[in-house]
């Protein structure tokens, strides 16, 4: 049995306890969110020598093109882009280090190629919910919301420093 003495600070361990995890596992979600914006950064970087390459972004020989990378059915195409990438990354020159996927499994990346000239990257961010991206009008998938994105055309037009640009 717990004493009434002991009560008030068995009532402060619980608390702290509780807020520690509570900030652990905030801590962790954002870590995820971290590595998902700089797998967008690596694909895209990738993206643009793959451009340079063949004239167009993956998949080369059509037009628009828009899925889920990891997606089975999607295979072929995100092969292209791995090629791309481990040309382009040093980091991912070694065949062991994975194709950048999200690091909970039933999540995925969402590449669209709106046209040869012009993709975009999304991502479904746990700590920075916005819901300001979709999948919407995009025949292959149902629609889906994501949280942070990377549109190329955007980030040339606000100078951002990529390989294309250099």
């Amino acid at each position: 049995m717990i004493s009434p003495r002991t009560l008030p600070l068995l009532a402060a361990v619980l608390l702290v306890a509780g807020g520690g995890f509570f900030l652990l596992e905030k801590a962790e979600r954002q870590a995820r969110d971290t590595t998902r914006k700089h797998h967008l950064e690596d694909i895209e970087q990738s993206l643009y020598f793959a451009q340079r390459l063949h004239g167009t972004y993956p998949p080369y020989e059509e037009p628009t093109w828009c899925g889920f990378l990891n997606a089975e059915e999607n295979r072929a195409v995100r092969d292209q882009m791995e090629a791309a990438l481990r040309q382009q990354h040093e980091k991912y020159k070694n065949v062991d280090k994975p194709y950048p996927s999200d690091p909970i499994a039933t999540q995925d990346y969402f590449y669209w190629k709106r046209s040869p000239s012009m993709f975009e990257l999304y991502a479904v961010l746990e700590n920075e919910k916005t819901g300001d991206r979709s999948s919407a009008g995009c025949p292959t998938v149902p629609r889906q919301e994501f949280d942070y994105g990377l549109a190329s055309i955007l980030r040339q037009q606000e100078g951002v420093v990529t390989e294309r640009s250099l």
